[in-house]
Order: C-alpha cells, then sequence, then structure tokens
C-alpha cells in the first residue's frame, strides 16, 4: 500500500471513529492554524503562501456552512452561518493587505471563542483546549 493510501485509509478510519462535535472542534483547530499561518505569511511579505492558507481556512469555514441545518438549528444555525460568512469575506478581504496579520489574528480569536464553545459542548478535557491555543505545527 503507497504512503497516499494508507494516509486516505487513516483519514477514513478517524473520520468514522471521531464524534460529530468533536471533528466540528478539530476542523475548527485546522482553521485557527490556517489563519495564524496566513499571518505569519503576510508578516513576512509572502503573499501567495497567505492567499494559499486563506483558501485552505476558507474551504474548511464553507464545509462548517454546508454541513448546518437551518431548518432544525434555527436561529442559532443562522447565526452561525451568517459567522461563517463574515470570516470568510473578512479573510479574503485580508489577502495582501498591510495590516494582514493584525487582521487573521482578530479573526483568529474570534473563531478560538467559537472553538472553545464546541469544545466545552463536546466535553472535551481542559487539556485538549488549552493544548490547541498556540498551534505548534504551523506548516500543516
Amino acid at each position: 500500500m503507497t504512503l497516499s493510501k494508507q494516509a486516505i485509509a487513516a483519514y477514513q478510519t478517524a473520520v468514522m471513529t471521531t464524534p460529530p462535535l468533536q471533528a466540528v472542534v478539530l476542523l475548527y483547530d485546522g482553521i485557527l492554524v490556517r489563519i495564524h499561518n496566513a499571518g505569519m505569511a503576510a508578516a513576512s511579505g509572502d503573499y501567495i503562501k497567505q492567499h494559499q492558507e486563506t483558501m485552505r481556512a476558507i474551504e474548511i469555514l464553507r464545509g462548517l456552512l454546508a454541513a448546518l441545518d437551518l431548518q432544525a438549528g434555527g436561529t442559532l444555525a443562522a447565526g452561525l452561518a451568517d459567522t461563517y460568512r463574515a470570516n470568510m469575506q473578512a479573510l479574503l478581504a485580508s489577502v495582501g493587505k498591510k495590516n494582514a496579520e493584525t487582521s487573521c489574528r482578530r479573526i483568529g480569536e474570534g473563531l478560538r471563542s467559537l472553538r472553545d464553545a464546541w469544545a466545552e459542548i463536546a466535553g472535551m478535557k481542559a487539556e485538549t483546549v488549552a493544548n490547541t491555543r498556540h498551534p505548534t505545527n504551523l506548516d500543516a
């Protein structure tokens, strides 16, 4: 089995075995890492990498948006949809701008609050939440 097939198999197993609420938290973690990476790239003037990382974050946000059940979720789901859309727009607007690093930090702080709320709902341990406050794998 090739390395890519092994990676795909591991991903499929993880998707099937991860509880949905914890999966949402992991998606937020991915968004936060991408936003952090985008801010760091902007700070160093690497706007191509900033764009790439921004687009990765936006793709995850689009996935979360698509997964919302607006009928069952009512005003809460509608509020999350608005939040996801606003963050996607803000991320896109930051690409190539002088204040991109600051924008990314602010967007990340807002999404961190949502991430932490989902983690609490998912019953994740406090140290799990604390361990993702400062992403260490910034090249992911």
